[in-house]
């Protein structure tokens, strides 16, 4: 049994205050007076996603992160656990591999640009912090930052603290990369799905010359009710990811396949293999669905005729702009359409359907993004091996 909280961890609070960017390195923002009026500026058109960041993957991944309801974080030493509260605040619970406490952590919402995080841990001072500007904290940051301090609780009484890329560390540590540290991540999403992700090393066939290659592999499986509904793999040392979800999407890419789209916008991890493994259900189903309900009471024309509709597809978020990945979360068939209309630019865009009596040009990406959603998208790319 693990030591009662009560004692264990009742010596201190460690407090850092998420002010944002404007707030001061030490303590709480303190109250203004009541805000004067402001012009409203105009734009000229609609503003570009903001470009991916160590703290910030979109708010496609963000949206579908924030429906996790417990995120757990192996390690070869320890077990973290973060879940949502009923009032949204984010806690995370780290123990040791027999189950005892040793590192409590939580994000607390103050308001709709401050967040404060909490961490116990016992014989600590409280100590006062803003936070990095642009960070998301998210379950799985909640359990690699909680992970951290308890690694550096050596060296936090011995100076200030700095940001390294999104962890707080002791100034002048030496870098970690608490992701590699990890061995498994599991989510629990609401309607009975969960997700795993576990690192090993394997032997597979490259997808750059098909020759046997042998490298670490992180390979993530989504379940709904305990039956497995699809799984990716992602391949680090040729930055190949594949993918499964039978009935639903299959393929893969890799730099040379992104190339053209500038390639990585990130580097996957297993946070968002978990997160990308729910894309795929979740909007291939989606897509599924909507095209049983628009060929209802016609042939394969009037189906095909139904996909390209915009009141059903044309306006599915991923294929209603020119944004590759969506940021981060990758959507075959609609990434394979923004990249054909942004290869048309300025001809092509999101108004631009079936504009036959201007050209074809843009038609012909609208016809593949058709065949793409009625066969699942296998015609864009190879098989999983």
């Amino acid at each position: 049994m693990g030591v009662p909280r009560a004692t264990a961890l009742s010596a201190v609070v460690f407090v850092l205050v998420l002010a944002g960017a404007a707030g001061s390195a030490w303590g709480v923002k303190a109250a203004d007076g009541p805000t004067p009026a402001r012009p409203v500026q105009a734009l000229k058109g609609r503003p570009k996603p903001a470009p991916v960041t160590a703290g910030d993957r979109g708010t496609t991944y963000h949206a579908l992160e924030s429906e996790v309801v417990r995120a757990t974080t192996r390690f070869a030493d320890a077990v973290a656990t973060a879940s949502r509260t009923p009032d949204g605040h984010l806690a995370t619970r780290l123990t040791d591999l027999a189950g005892n406490e040793m590192v409590g952590f939580q994000v607390h919402r103050v308001d709709a640009e401050t967040d404060s995080l909490d961490y116990t841990t016992p014989g600590r001072q409280t100590r006062h912090a803003a936070r990095r500007a642009g960070l998301r904290p998210t379950l799985d940051w909640g359990n690699q930052q909680a992970y951290s301090l308890w690694k550096d609780r050596d060296g936090l009484d011995r100076g200030a603290l700095e940001w390294q890329d999104t962890l707080m560390r002791p100034a002048g540590a030496r870098r970690r990369d608490v992701d590699s540290d990890a061995v498994q991540a599991d989510v629990e999403w609401p309607g009975g799905f969960t997700g795993t992700v576990t690192k090993k090393v394997a032997t597979h066939a490259s997808y750059a010359d098909g020759r046997q290659t042998t490298g670490p592999v992180y390979v993530g499986r989504l379940k709904r009710d305990g039956i497995e509904v699809g799984s990716s793999q992602w391949w680090p040392k040729e930055q190949a990811f594949a993918w499964s979800f039978p009935g639903l999407t299959e393929g893969y890419v890799n730099v040379a396949r992104l190339q053209g789209a500038g390639g990585w916008p990130l580097t996957p991890d297993m946070a968002w293999i978990n997160t990308q493994n729910m894309a795929f259900y979740r909007f291939h189903t989606l897509a599924n669905s909507r095209t049983a309900s628009s060929g209802r009471g016609g042939g394969w024309l009037a189906k095909l005729g139904g996909l390209v509709s915009p009141r059903l597809l044309a306006n599915e978020p991923g294929c209603d702009g020119l944004h590759w990945m969506d940021q981060s979360i990758y959507r075959p068939c609609c990434d394979t359409h923004d990249l054909c209309y942004r290869a048309q630019t300025p001809a092509c865009s999101s108004s631009s359907w079936w504009r036959w009596w201007d050209s074809w040009q843009c038609d012909a990406c609208n016809f593949d993004v058709v065949y793409c959603f009625a066969t699942g998208g296998g015609h864009v790319y190879y098989r999983f091996p």
